[in-house]
């Protein structure tokens, strides 16, 4: 790393001070600093370490510089620090081990580095990030955080976009904010998890359907607010464990609408954890609703255009954590080509034709998918260019750039699986739980026919699915 420039060692102790004090406001504002300061644009062109000496992403994979602020630079180096240290130190002893490994490195990202107030004002505790820019930030922070474990970049994935909905420009919602300070600014890490029409709902017919998809709830107004109804509700991520679920429902007008309920609440309850094929971080469990009652003032979106706009969200934060296992993947496939030799011929693995063909195409997905997903950032980020971000065309963007980075995903770890033989499902290489992990993702957030089905509606104007 001799061709960038280090932070000054002063800043650098100053800075872990204020993340062992749990300070996220100063430590946001000190990234402010930062940015204003750092102006080697050359120097710090290459953003994105894994460890010193080691790879460049921005050399290998390159996206767009100019669209990635200083601050956005900043974070990621921070949480590639926290990768190292919190969870790829400790994978080899620990492996998934979620009160030994993956609970601790889950505080010190949401409590003590601060992504789980960042879109708090300053004045409240929080970090202050609540404009669209907030969108590229967390796109350069979760392909680090899926770097170092998918499982824990899905539970943030979850609560940046349910958070998205009420904390950032314009529909920032002050007394909404206010309210929740005690949950997202305090010292216990707050999950939030969203709960999307699905197939399988346990109330099918009951509560109506968005875009063919079953809502998991039946709810009915009542004083104002509104009472919720459901068995085996299945949240995205965390039943047993989450603080908020953002739960999608029929308002009654065909409208979508979501609305925050505590997992504290009368008549929520959440059963056993399951077994998963993956997310080892996400304790996740069905939820039972009898009549559950939220004021409206935790409505915290309504109409089709927001809903929207809260899935574009979401599908990118997914599509950045993949990339990030993407890139583990790529880290693992070159350490094998590089020191593996063909028996019998003494030539390097990687030099055989077959092999660097299947290692060309595996890099290509990486690349295509990095630019893709830092694209879908930017048009987020910039709704002033770009448009409302729940537009349908962005939406449509947004689906389309998820489902070809989970493609991309399972291709390039299918092919890195095949070359490594039976070394590519042995845990050691960690290769298996990445391909675990993204499978997850892949199959629960959207499911590939209702993907399919609702682009036919935005490209060729379909009616009748």
């Amino acid at each position: 790393m001799a061709d960038y420039k280090a932070l000054p060692h002063w800043l650098a102790v100053w800075i872990e001070i204020i993340g062992q004090f749990r300070l996220p406001s100063v430590f946001f504002a000190v990234c402010r600093v930062i940015e204003s300061v750092r102006v080697d644009y050359e120097a710090c062109s290459k953003p994105f370490m894994i460890v010193e000496g080691e790879m460049k992403y921005q050399e290998i994979f390159p996206v767009p510089r100019e669209w990635v602020q200083d601050i956005d630079e900043f974070m990621a180096e921070t949480v590639t620090r926290w990768a190292e240290q919190e969870v790829i130190a400790g994978r080899l002893e620990h492996a998934e081990d979620y009160d030994k490994l993956l609970v601790p490195a889950i505080r010190k990202l949401f409590i003590d580095i601060g992504l789980q107030s960042m879109l708090w004002p300053e004045e409240l505790g929080g970090g202050g990030l609540g404009t669209p820019e907030a969108a590229m930030t967390v796109a350069t922070v979760l392909e680090q955080v899926g770097f170092a474990d998918t499982g824990i970049g899905f539970l943030y994935a979850n609560s940046f976009a349910l958070q998205h909905a009420f904390a950032v420009e314009p529909h920032r919602n002050g007394e909404l904010l206010q309210e929740l300070v005690p949950v997202f600014c305090g010292d216990e890490v707050a999950v939030g998890s969203l709960v999307l029409p699905g197939y399988g709902s346990g109330n099918p017919g009951e509560g109506g359907a968005f875009h063919g998809l079953a809502y998991q709830v039946a709810a009915e107004s009542r004083n104002g607010g509104w009472a919720l109804s459901g068995k085996a509700v299945r949240p995205q991520c965390s039943g047993k464990t989450a603080a908020l679920f953002a739960v999608a429902f029929d308002a009654g007008d065909g409208e979508p609408a979501v609305v925050l309920l505590k997992s504290d609440d009368d008549g929520l309850s959440s059963g056993e954890p399951f077994k998963k094929t993956g997310l080892a971080a996400s304790l996740n469990a069905d939820l039972d609703l009898k009549e559950v009652e939220a004021p409206g003032a935790l409505v915290i979106l309504r109409g089709e255009e927001r809903f929207r706009e809260m899935l574009s969200v979401y599908y990118m934060c997914c599509a950045a954590i993949c990339v990030g296992s993407l890139l583990a993947t790529y880290e693992i496939l070159k350490v094998w080509g590089d020191t593996r030799v063909i028996k019998g011929k003494g030539q390097e693995f990687k030099e055989n034709p077959l092999v660097a063909s299947l290692m060309g195409e595996a890099a290509g997905g990486i690349a295509t998918s990095r630019v893709l997903t830092y694209n879908l950032a930017r048009m987020l980020s910039r709704p002033d260019i770009y448009g409302p971000p729940g537009s349908q065309a962005t939406y449509a963007t947004a689906t389309v750039i998820f489902k070809h980075v989970t493609r991309s995903a399972m291709l390039s770890m299918n092919n890195t699986m095949e070359l490594m033989g039976s070394a590519g499902y042995a845990t050691e290489w960690n290769l298996e739980r990445y391909w675990r992990d993204v499978k997850c993702i892949e199959n629960s957030v959207i499911p590939e026919t209702a993907a399919r089905v609702d682009l036919a509606r935005h490209f060729f104007g379909c009616r009748t699915l």
